[in-house]
Order: C-alpha cells, then sequence, then structure tokens
C-alpha cells in the first residue's frame, strides 16, 4: 500500500497538469481576426429554446477570458435556428439565443456596449435541417469580431476577410502593431494589413509608411504612437437587429500620440474628409484638387504643431489652449500651433521656405578622408539632413538636425539620397528638398549621358533644313538656303555641347 500512496501524488498531479494546458489551450485557441469566427454549436441550445445549456456554459466563460484580455475588441453575437417553424419565429428565437449570451457575457464582466446582437434565423444553416443531427448543429451561436469604429463585420458569412483599410507598404523595424483582436504588441510586416483599431507603434530609429485604400500615405518618423480608424470611419457599430453605439461618436481617421508624421491624401473628392486627432486638437483636411499634404507632430510638451504644405486645413482646438473650442482655417504653406498660451502662438504662421543646397554636387569623387561636405542655404535656419542609401530613406546613414547651415559627413563609395528640410525657431517644417548623390571614382561616359530628348530635335531640325534646302532650290529662293544652312549649324552645335 505503500508503494501505491507513493504513486498518487505524482500521477494526480501530473492529470492534472494535462486538464489545466488543455484548458488554457482551449482558452486561446479561440481566434476572431479578419476572416475568422468562432462557432459554438454541439447542442448549444434545446428545440425552440432560448436558454444555454449547462454543457455549453463553459465555452462561453472561456469566450468571457478571451475577450477580458482583448478590451478593444467588440464583437457581434449571431443566433441561428434550425427550420422548424415559422421563419418569423425562427427570427424571433434566434434572437433571443444571441441576447442570452450576451446576457451570459455580461454577467461574466464583458461591458454591453462592446456587443450587438442578431437573429438570422435559419438563413444560414452549416448542416442539413432533414435530421435531428444536422437541426441540432444549425442551433447555435457565431461570435464575429466588428471594426471597432463603424462596426463592419470583420468576417463575412461565407469567412471572407473584410478588406483592410491601410496597409504597412514600406517598414525600417523595429516597427510594432497591436490589433484589437490580439492582447499584445507584434512585430510589423511589410503589406501589414491595417485594420480600426489598430495601434502602430515605431520605435527608436525606425519608420513605416501606411498606404490607404485610396492610396493616401502615412509617414511615420521614429518614436512616434498612432492608433488607425480608418479612411471613412463611422460613429457606430450599426447594423443588426439590435446594435448598440461604440464608445467614440466622433469620426476620425488618425488618433497621434506622440512623434511625428507627414501625411499626402491623394485622390480626395469634394465630400471626403480626413482628420488626425491629438490629445488637444483635432485636424481636419478636405480639398477640391484632391490632393494635401501637411507635417503634425506632437512634441514632449504634447503640444500640436501643424505645417500645412499643399491644399488647406481646418484645426479644431479641444484642450489646452485659450482658443478651445475655435475652429482654425490654415492655408497651404502655413502652420499653426496648439496646446500653446502664448500670444505668439494664437495665429497661423508663414511655413519657412525650402532650402537651396549649394553643394556636394550631384556627382564627386571620394576624398582621402572619405569626408563629404554639405553646404545649404535657408536663412540661417535650423535644417534637418537626411542622408540614404535607398530613395525609401529606410536605409539611413546620417539623420541630424543641424543649427549651421554646413555639414561633414563620412560617406564611402555609393549611391545615395539626400533630402533637406528648413526648421524655424517655432518648430515649422518647409518643404524638403531632394536629390540624388553619386560618389565614384569612375570617370562617367558623357556621350553615353547625354539626354535623349535633345536627339530627336536635332533630328527634326536636319529635316527641316533639308526641306527648306530642297524649297530653296525649287523655287529659286536664296533665304531659304540661308535658313537650311542655319538649321544646320544649330543642330551640329547642339550635337556638341550637348
Amino acid at each position: 500500500m505503500r508503494i501505491q500512496k507513493t504513486y498518487d501524488l505524482p500521477l494526480l498531479v501530473l492529470l492534472f497538469s494535462i486538464v489545466l494546458a488543455l484548458q488554457v489551450f482551449a482558452q486561446e485557441d479561440y481566434n476572431l481576426s479578419p476572416g475568422k469566427k468562432i462557432i459554438i454549436t454541439d447542442a448549444t441550445f434545446k428545440q425552440g429554446s432560448a436558454v444555454i445549456e449547462d454543457s455549453q456554459r463553459s465555452a462561453f466563460a472561456r469566450l468571457a477570458e478571451f475577450l477580458k484580455k482583448r478590451e478593444r475588441l467588440n464583437i457581434e453575437i449571431g443566433g441561428h435556428a434550425d427550420n422548424i417553424g415559422s421563419e418569423q419565429q425562427n427570427v424571433a428565437l434566434s434572437l433571443g439565443r444571441a441576447e442570452a449570451v450576451r446576457e451570459f457575457l455580461v454577467m461574466s464582466g464583458i461591458a454591453s456596449s462592446r456587443m450587438r446582437t442578431r437573429g438570422y434565423g435559419s438563413q444560414l444553416p452549416i448542416a442539413s435541417n432533414n435530421d435531428e443531427s444536422g437541426r441540432t448543429k444549425n442551433r447555435r451561436v457565431e461570435i464575429i469580431g466588428l471594426s471597432a469604429f463603424s462596426g463592419k463585420l470583420l468576417a463575412s458569412p461565407d469567412g471572407k476577410a473584410l478588406p483592410p483599410e491601410a496597409r504597412i507598404t514600406m517598414l525600417k523595424p523595429p516597427v510594432r502593431v497591436m490589433p484589437a483582436w490580439e492582447g499584445d504588441w507584434q512585430e510589423a510586416v511589410i503589406d501589414q494589413p491595417l485594420y480600426e483599431a489598430f495601434k502602430v507603434s515605431t520605435l527608436e530609429g525606425a519608420r513605416a509608411d501606411i498606404t490607404f485604400r485610396n492610396n493616401s500615405v502615412l509617414h511615420v518618423s521614429d518614436d512616434a504612437l498612432l492608433m488607425i480608424y480608418g479612411f471613412d470611419s463611422a460613429p457606430t457599430l450599426g447594423g443588426g437587429t439590435s446594435s448598440t453605439k461604440g464608445a467614440d461618436a466622433i469620426a476620425k481617421n488618425i488618433e497621434l500620440t506622440k512623434g511625428n508624421l507627414s501625411l499626402k491624401l491623394r485622390e480626395m473628392r469634394a465630400q471626403d474628409t480626413f482628420s488626425i486627432r491629438t490629445k488637444v486638437s483635432e485636424v481636419g483636411f478636405n480639398t477640391s484638387s484632391q490632393n494635401a499634404s501637411a507635417k503634425v507632430r506632437v512634441d514632449a510638451r504634447e503640444r500640436s504643431i501643424i505645417s500645412v504644405l499643399e491644399g488647406r486645413a481646418n484645426v479644431k482646438v479641444t484642450a489646452n489652449d485659450p482658443r478651445t473650442g475655435q475652429t482654425l482655417e490654415v492655408g497651404e504653406e502655413y502652420g499653426i500651433i496648439v496646446g500653446d498660451s502664448s500670444e505668439d502662438s494664437r495665429t497661423p504662421k508663414r511655413l519657412p521656405t525650402m532650402p537651396e543646397l549649394l553643394e556636394p554636387a550631384e556627382r564627386i569623387t571620394p576624398t582621402e578622408s572619405g569626408v563629404v561636405s554639405f553646404r545649404w542655404s535657408n536663412g540661417g535656419l535650423t535644417a534637418r539632413l537626411e542622408i540614404a542609401a535607398n530613395i525609401e530613406f529606410t536605409e539611413l546613414v546620417y539623420n541630424q538636425i543641424r543649427k549651421t547651415q554646413s555639414a561633414e559627413v563620412n560617406l564611402p563609395e555609393g549611391t545615395y539620397f539626400i533630402r533637406l528640410t528648413s526648421i524655424d525657431s517655432i518648430g515649422f517644417e518647409s518643404r524638403s528638398r531632394l536629390r540624388g548623390l553619386v560618389i565614384s571614382r569612375e570617370v562617367p561616359d558623357k556621350s553615353a549621358s547625354k539626354p535623349f530628348r535633345f536627339r530627336y530635335v536635332e533630328f527634326g531640325l536636319l529635316v527641316l533644313a533639308g526641306g527648306c534646302f530642297w524649297a530653296g532650290l525649287l523655287f529659286n529662293k536664296n533665304i531659304l538656303k540661308q535658313i537650311a544652312a542655319g538649321l544646320v549649324a544649330v543642330s551640329l552645335v547642339m550635337f556638341l555641347l550637348l
């Protein structure tokens, strides 16, 4: 008997660990990402009943724990019935089943505002209604995630995913994302689909481009934190036999908590708007020219520094400012600060002019020291000099803010891209000066580098000269022969010099 008791305790511990592991696995097995849904069936309800069977309560308890870890995830609870009885009765019965599940989840600690219910009746069976086994499967509930602000289903009845609001089209790690259906941060990947309530964080040295469905682009600098609300987000959960309003009834597209972003809006229609919210402002863009671009920065004092490069912006002041409640119009190439009580920030200011890059030339030979001298003119303002190894500026080799109008940079042979931006004393930024730079010991072939378009011009001049000469012979006009000679001379000069 002693030997038997010796083995009882470890065996019980092992069995308990297995049961616990299976429970944890069952909880994490739920997935409400786009295109996914949770189907709880297997006799969840008896025929004609909207009371959850005791055998299925553990499944809904696990669902409650799943939702508690994902506070930004809203759901639709869809009730379904078999085909016994009239469709009117089945719709009412299926809605009652969905309401029973919502009541269970509310009692388990899930906010009612995060859920909407809908009764689908017998419209969407997942099994045959010709036998009791199939009808049992059809008496079910389906849990589908909702886009957090517009309330669109993340999965269609046939399991297709909702199209994303945007995608990450360029990134320089480390960039992190947190979807509403996940409880923690994840490493972002290129072509990452972004949905409403997606948080995006760029760490030190990181960058990302977010491209929306209409090809508008958001350039996010390092050390930034923002949330995606969508390109055409609506203020309610919407739809369904019974629905509830979303937590925030003010439409917005981006919420910037900290850092810098540059916005390039494209293909906007007259009725379109795009808004960026910060802690102290709501920056709205609309344009009849279909294009707009701006830079928005939240500084260490939580002020919003807005520079409008193209188009116009309406800036609503929401907090920490004497103008709270006012909406200010900011025109093209003007900027404004919100969240500052100083007199200097009350009215829009003209943005600084774009800097002029004086040196180096577009192509240079490397020096013995490997140092390249940069010099520019921008009226003595501070400037941001960025040098990258690729045109997307994800591979930065130099990135500094300079108070002088020059810089010495160690650069080996290669091809580089330069971006130079003026920054005034307030913090407003100009348009950026872009240029390429080639550092190479090879002597370029001038004949190969001649602009190809001039060959067409020279050929055309020779053809015209031939026509004038022929006409001069035909009509015996010396003036036409002289014009022909002049055209030949011009074409030869262009060929030699260009």
